[in-house]
């Protein structure tokens, strides 16, 4: 398990990488602004560090810029900077010290992706399915678990036409209730990157006016990873 710093101004996107890095077995400490990931990254030494590039106090390449003096305890650690400018340019951010660029908003597989980069001897392959979560959910009983994934499997199918549907009348009342629905069958069958993905288009619903084309599709790529797993 690694220890990631974390540090992003948007509460938002901070609540969502945090559960994401979890999700992919890591630990997190979290910054609200650079002043206080640079206090972190003074304290101990970190896994990876993610930096926003636009933050308080300190922004994501000043925070860069200190701790990458000669004697500091996190001089040699792999540090990404996160950003949802897609202008910015990669290869100037990388040239100025930052290991790579991730650029928000990012799905799910994407980010875990990113880490098994970045972190190649601690990183383990995300578990679509946890049995232990299914347990849980249905008291043990091992033939309601199958029966209800068989339910669930047959649910998923019936995604991709729906939110093509969804996205014809741009029907966010009908795909709101869609993912509580879905959420609820991913709790009982234990389909935990599935849930995470279903909080973060819901998040990505209640705060962008426009429709959320790229949000369902991540949305839809975690569909299908989670459909595959049941087979």
């Amino acid at each position: 398990m690694a220890l990631i710093l974390v540090a992003d101004d948007n509460p938002l996107s901070l609540h969502f990488l945090a559960e994401a890095i979890t999700l992919a077995g890591h630990a997190t400490v979290l910054a609200e602004d650079g002043s206080v990931a640079l206090a972190l990254a003074d304290a101990r030494s970190f896994d990876l560090i993610m930096l926003d590039a636009r933050m308080p106090g300190l922004n994501g390449s000043e925070v860069l810029s200190a701790i990458r003096s000669e004697q500091h305890l996190n001089r040699k650690t792999p540090t990404l900077v996160t950003t949802a400018e897609a202008s910015a340019d990669r290869d100037r951010l990388i040239s100025s010290g930052f290991t790579d660029v991730l650029y928000k908003p990012v799905g799910i597989s994407d980010l875990h992706a990113l880490l098994k980069r970045h972190l190649p001897k601690l990183s383990n392959e995300v578990e679509l399915l946890n049995e232990s979560m299914a347990s849980e959910a249905t008291g043990g009983n091992a033939s309601i678990i199958a029966a209800l994934r068989g339910l669930f499997a047959g649910e998923l199918d019936e995604i991709p036409d729906e939110l093509k549907q969804f996205a014809a009348d741009e029907d966010r009342p009908a795909l709101l209730d869609r993912l509580h629905r879905l959420d609820a069958s991913a709790g009982f069958c234990g389909a935990p990157v599935l849930a995470l993905a279903i909080k973060t288009l819901r998040a990505r619903l209640d705060s962008e006016s426009s429709w959320p084309t790229s949000g369902i599709a991540d949305f839809l790529s975690d569909c299908i990873k989670t459909r595959a797993a049941l087979m």
